[in-house]
């Protein structure tokens, strides 16, 4: 197949298996990571993204997650710029896409390096094209692209093939500027996705296996040009390393066993046993990728606790397979003294993955499919060279072979885009993970949080239940049940769920403050206001706790310490709406008439929008008298919620102190059409008509 038509036919490939995703939303991580993320939005200081984690928080605090990927967040940053300053979910995935579209169509000049042994191989762009074209149409990479954090892992890939077709030139050149090209790229590589690191072990690889096809004896690769390419590639990445590990402070992230259960378990041997078996799960993600999920952590994958668990003789047969596999590979290096593309395929499959491994640090979960993209691009690799050998060896008939082959390719993109509809929208892929990880509790929980969105209560609280059956120490999931409950009124079981939440993670600020609204509603005022200043000491800018600490003083007449709690909460959310309202209508209650317009005015310069405010506002100058201004406020507060009753109700007062009768009848009316239940208006309009008619 010529060029051009290679090229062509792999971005067809590409758009076919993800065309769907581009109508997608923003689901799962993509609401922390971009709809949350501040830092994506143009209005907040470019610097922000060197500060902060992929998901908005200052690497430095302990709270961090530590992911640092500033170019990924950039490019978020670039979409929101393409879309007006508005979050499209269009341009977000249409850029997916046709970053995954270069990452394929990378992917082929970089096999074509790996299987070309001299100047001219044959079948080397036969075998580039087919090894790239099952790359493209492998569903274990729905996750990077329909996923959007998997950008990440996307752009980290393209510069990783970057790096890799640059450095060639170097090897082949010996030219110092490239070099110090490949030394930038390998550092923006890092900068989307921290795993690209391994690129400069691909690297040394890759000048053993090129300086090894020209020469026949080993010694012969120690020579001054590679070492001083090796010397230059280790130190790079020690620097990387250092300023990585200088940025977050020189602290790793907290994790947790929920998040992966195998690096917390107590015994050496079940660690082991769980992480073979996981490493075994991963092989078969890539062989046959039927089950995907968007999380395998909190119980989706039990651990291997005794050594007669079944699930041992599928790690042992993949062992077996591997280790004999290893030592042909290493057999034919050693007689032949030479490497092939199979050593390069291995390379790509193990150094990329070696981070996931657990075996140098723990890792925040148990297997990330959006991690085996780069590993896919090796393991289709050796796919490919064993379907040529097959060919070669005549054990089959070519065209029998190639036709096979292909019925998997167009299998897989079914699969590909059969799993992108699962992506399109939350409830969907929450629902899809049920049938990978029913032991999953982090699934339940979240298909729990969508029907409790959707107000379909009676699911949401058996996922959450489900939830907590499933995994009793799941203290998010308790503080939402918690709040379902208390919003039927069921406060007892309600505090229960909260204190053991609380038993669970002390310093869960939102459960000490859901806890004292659960305690106001149980009148113990005392014990509530000891949990919300408890929220405020572990969360000190905390809008929604200052307001209900507000709500609980006003409660107990303490109103100088309401107002204060409220004033807390507008410095910290300026929108909070709520708090300005109160304290508005409050401040009203005491004749402070000059305070309420002048904060007023600075609620309505944040939130003006609201009709509250202007309702608020309203009032108060229609009880100084100010009757046009407040009519202008009133008519402003209709105008944004035209079926609030007690808006028009409130207008008729207006109008009929200001002795506009007929218009305070009109605004009567209308209040009691929208409720016909307001007794007060209605005796307001009765007085009304009698006086009209005396």
């Amino acid at each position: 197949m010529e060029k051009s038509k290679r090229y062509i036919t792999i971005s067809v490939a590409a758009f076919l298996c993800y065309c769907n995703t581009l109508w997608g939303t923003f689901v799962f991580d993509d609401s922390e990571a971009i709809v949350k993320n501040k830092d994506v939005m143009p209005y907040v200081a470019l610097q922000n993204i060197f500060q902060n984690d992929f998901w908005g928080t200052n690497i430095s605090l302990n709270s961090s997650h530590k992911s640092y990927r500033p170019l990924t967040i950039l490019s978020y940053r670039l979409n929101i710029l393409y879309s007006n300053n508005k979050l499209d979910a269009f341009q977000f995935h249409a850029t997916n896409v046709i970053l995954y579209g270069l990452l394929c169509i990378l992917t082929i000049p970089v096999f074509e390096l790996f299987l070309r042994k001299r100047k001219r191989e044959i079948n080397v762009n036969d075998t580039a094209y087919f090894a790239t074209l099952l790359f493209t149409v492998h569903p274990i990479h729905t996750e990077c692209v329909a996923g959007l954090v998997g950008r990440a892992d996307i752009l980290c890939s393209i510069l990783f093939f970057a790096v890799i077709l640059l450095y060639d030139k170097v090897v082949t050149r010996k030219s110092f500027l490239l070099l110090i090209l490949v030394m930038l790229c390998a550092a923006a590589a890092v900068l989307c996705k921290e795993t690209a690191l391994t690129v400069l072990g691909v690297c040394i690889v890759y000048d053993v296996f090129v300086i090894k096809k020209k020469r026949k004896r080993w010694i012969d690769i120690c020579n001054l040009y590679f070492f001083l390419r090796t010397t230059a590639l280790v130190t790079i990445g020690l620097l990387i390393l250092y300023y990585r590990f200088k940025i977050m402070n020189f602290e790793g992230p907290t994790f947790t066993s929920i998040d992966n259960p195998a690096a917390y378990a107590a015994s050496i041997y079940t660690r082991i046993l769980s992480y073979n078996y996981i490493y075994f799960l991963n092989f078969l993600l890539l062989l046959w990728p039927q089950w995907l999920c968007f999380d395998w952590s909190m119980g989706c994958i039990p651990l291997i606790e005794s050594v007669y668990d079944t699930r041992l003789l599928f790690v042992l047969i993949f062992w077996i397979i591997t280790s004999f596999s290893v030592y042909i590979l290493i057999k034919n290096v050693i007689e032949n003294e030479v490497l092939d593309a199979k050593i390069m395929a291995v390379s790509l499959i193990v150094l990329p993955f070696l981070p996931a491994s657990n075996l140098f640090l723990r890792v925040g979960f148990v297997i990330a499919e959006r991690n085996l993209l780069l590993p896919s691009a090796g393991f289709c690799l050796l796919v490919a060279i064993g379907l040529k050998k097959i060919e070669n060896a005549g054990i089959s008939n070519k065209s029998n072979t190639v036709l096979l082959f292909y019925i998997v390719c167009a299998i897989f993109i079914v699969r590909s885009v059969q799993r992108n509809s699962n992506w399109l929208l939350e409830d969907k892929l929450f629902s899809s993970a049920l049938d990978v990880c029913p032991l999953n509790a982090k699934v339940h929980y979240n298909i729990a949080k969508i029907a409790g969105d959707k107000n379909n209560r009676s699911l949401a609280l058996a996922e959450y239940r489900k939830a907590i059956e499933l995994n009793p120490n799941y203290e998010q999931a308790m503080n939402n049940l918690a709040n379902l409950l208390r919003e039927d009124k069921q406060f007892e079981e309600a505090e229960i769920l909260l204190r053991r939440a609380l038993a669970v993670r002390p310093n869960f600020a939102a459960a000490w403050m859901n806890l004292g609204i659960v305690l106001t509603n149980l009148n113990k005022t005392r014990e509530a206001e000891f949990c919300y200043k408890t929220a405020i000491m572990y969360r000190n800018k905390y809008p929604d706790c200052y307001y209900n600490l507000g709500n609980l003083y006003l409660d107990q007449k303490r109103n100088e310490e309401a107002l204060k709690a409220w004033e807390m909460a507008v410095t910290y959310r300026p929108t909070h709406v709520a708090a300005w309202s109160n304290t508005l209508v409050l401040m009203d209650s005491m004749r402070q008439y000059e305070q309420v317009l002048e904060l007023g005015k600075i609620a309505l310069s944040h939130n003006p929008k609201s009709p509250a405010l202007h309702f608020s506002i309203a009032n108060t100058l229609g009880k100084i008298q100010q009757f046009a201004k407040a009519e202008s406020y009133f008519l402003e507060a209709i105008n944004l919620n035209s079926q609030n009753a007690l808006y028009h109700s409130n207008l008729g007062v207006l109008y009929h102190r200001w002795g506009k009768t007929d218009k305070a009848r009109e605004m009567y009316k209308k209040a009691l059409q929208i409720d016909p239940n307001m007794k007060t208006t209605e005796l307001n309009l009765r007085k009304l008509l009698i006086a009209q008619e005396q």
